[in-house]
């Protein structure tokens, strides 16, 4: 999970929300045809350089059926006659099918639903009432990170995400109603999104193993400028998949090219 910064509400979104203050979503998608809808979704995947918001699969130039908007605080509350979390855009973000896809994913390499992720896994979760309908403060929304630190780790053994407990003891966290430990709130993170299943952890295996093939290329040749050549690879378009394993897996590299180039998400 990375940063993602919100551009300006697209014009479509703006307009129809302004008209129309106590609309629901469905109406949103059926209007104009669909154009709106579709104008706000290619707005999000373009803020989000067409990574998923969660496992950071690359999925922007997939077909519109393997593409989602997830509103992280659920579009139904109507709790607040001001308050349209559908029509939101802050509330809005891009993700992928989380596995649930049959053209995405082998189901019987890997079986649902331990093998879903993302918003996919999440609504399991709260299906399963494991996850209160209204999760802020129970995950963490990749809106509010800060793009300076990279607050996860990587197990290169296995491909699991991990707090990066290091860095997490840095930030000034003020803490939710569950959690007082950064770190916490990022295991939890991770688990209530599964962003540890088999699926997901082959992908970072690949990228790990891509990036072996590419030090020991270098090494062979006595290339001592690889790392800052991998970081110019990776991250001077917006952006590789599975970004955040490629900022882990360079380290100090990722970081100084990250820092040269203003990087903010």
């Amino acid at each position: 999970m990375k940063k993602i910064n919100k551009s300006s509400s697209p014009a479509d979104l703006t307009a129809f929300s302004t008209a129309n203050e106590q609309a629901s979503w469905d109406d949103f998608r059926q209007h104009n045809i669909g154009t709106a809808y579709l104008n706000t979704k290619n707005s999000l995947f373009a803020d989000q350089g067409g990574l998923c918001a969660y496992c950071e699969k690359n999925v922007g130039n997939l077909s519109s059926h393997l593409q989602r908007i997830e509103h992280f605080h659920p579009k139904s509350d109507r709790s607040n006659p001001a308050k349209n979390w559908g029509l939101d855009w802050h509330n809005m973000l891009a993700v992928c099918t989380g596995g649930s896809n049959k053209t995405e994913a082998d189901h019987t390499i890997h079986p649902l639903p331990e093998n879903l992720s993302c918003d996919a896994y999440k609504d399991h979760c709260i299906t399963a009432k494991k996850l209160h309908v209204n999760c802020e403060g129970d995950l963490l929304n990749p809106i509010e990170l800060n793009s300076t630190l990279c607050l996860f780790d990587f197990d290169k053994a296995t491909g699991k995400l991990l707090p990066n407990y290091n860095v997490c003891l840095t930030v000034n966290f003020s803490g939710t109603n569950n959690f007082t430990d950064l770190s916490e709130l990022l295991t939890k993170t991770i688990e209530l999104l599964n962003l540890n299943c088999q699926r997901l952890c082959e992908d970072r295996l690949t990228i790990l193993k891509q990036y072996n093939q590419e030090i020991a290329k270098a090494r062979r040749i006595n290339d001592k400028l690889i790392f800052q050549k991998l970081a110019e690879k990776w991250f001077s378009k917006k952006w590789p998949s599975f970004f955040t394993t490629r900022r882990i897996l360079l380290g100090t590299h990722a970081e100084k090219f990250l820092t040269e180039n203003q990087y903010n998400g």
